[in-house]
C-alpha cells in the first residue's frame, strides 16, 4: 500500500464516530494493522493472530466506549480510540487511542476536539491517560497538550484537567449565541439577507 503524507490523509479522513458490535471487524483489521512495536505501546504486547485481536477488540467494545475515524470510504479505520471511567477517582476518564502510520500528524489535537467537548458533558473533570514511559510519542503528545505527566516504574500517567475547556466551551457558545442573535437582527434589516 502506498505511503499517504499527513496533507494528503486530512484530506481523506471524515470525522471520528462512535463505533459499536458492528464494527468489530474493522477494529480486529486496525489492531492487526499496527507494527509490533505500536500493539505492545498499545496493549502492553504484540497482537498474535486474528483471534487474539478479536479478543481485545471485543473487551474494547463491551467495557468501554469506543470512537473511531474511517477513512473517507468508509473502509478503514485510521485511528482507534476508547475511553471508560478512570479507576481511581470519580470524576476522570481515562482515554486511549492508536492511529495507522498515514493517520499521524495532527490527530491528536483533531482527536481532542472532538472528544473533549463530550467528555466535559459528561461531567468529567479530567482526562487520564496511562502509557509505558517508553512511548516517546505519546509522551511528546501528552506535554504538547499541556497534560501533567507523572512516571513511576516504567508507567506513566498523564492528566489535564477539563474544567478550564467546559468554561472555554461555555463562553465560546455564549459568543456564538449572541453572533447568531445579531446576524438574525440585521437580516431583517436587508431584505435579501436570510440565515
Amino acid at each position: 500500500m502506498p505511503q499517504i503524507t499527513n496533507g494528503q490523509a486530512s484530506a481523506l479522513v471524515t470525522t471520528f464516530v462512535d463505533l459499536t458490535l458492528d464494527d468489530l471487524a474493522a477494529v480486529v483489521v486496525h489492531i492487526q494493522s499496527l507494527d509490533e512495536a505500536d500493539q505492545r505501546l498499545r496493549f502492553g504486547q504484540p497482537v498474535n493472530d486474528a483471534e487474539h485481536a478479536e479478543k481485545i477488540a471485543r473487551k474494547f467494545l463491551q467495557v468501554t466506549t469506543v470512537f473511531g475515524l474511517w477513512d473517507a470510504a468508509h473502509e478503514r479505520l485510521l485511528v482507534l480510540g476508547s475511553y471508560g471511567k478512570a479507576t481511581l477517582t470519580s470524576d476522570a476518564i481515562e482515554t486511549a487511542a492508536s492511529a495507522l502510520p498515514e493517520a499521524r500528524g495532527g490527530m491528536s489535537q483533531r482527536m481532542a476536539n472532538w472528544l473533549n467537548p463530550r467528555l466535559v458533558a459528561q461531567g468529567n473533570k479530567r482526562i487520564e491517560w496511562n502509557f509505558y514511559a517508553d512511548n516517546a510519542l505519546v509522551m511528546a503528545i501528552s506535554k504538547k497538550q499541556g497534560m501533567k505527566v507523572d512516571c513511576r516504574q516504567g508507567e506513566c500517567v498523564a492528566r489535564f484537567d477539563l474544567q478550564p475547556t467546559a468554561e472555554a466551551i461555555g463562553h465560546w457558545l455564549e459568543s456564538l449565541d449572541r453572533l447568531l442573535e445579531a446576524v438574525r437582527n440585521a437580516s431583517h434589516a436587508s431584505p435579501g439577507a436570510k440565515l
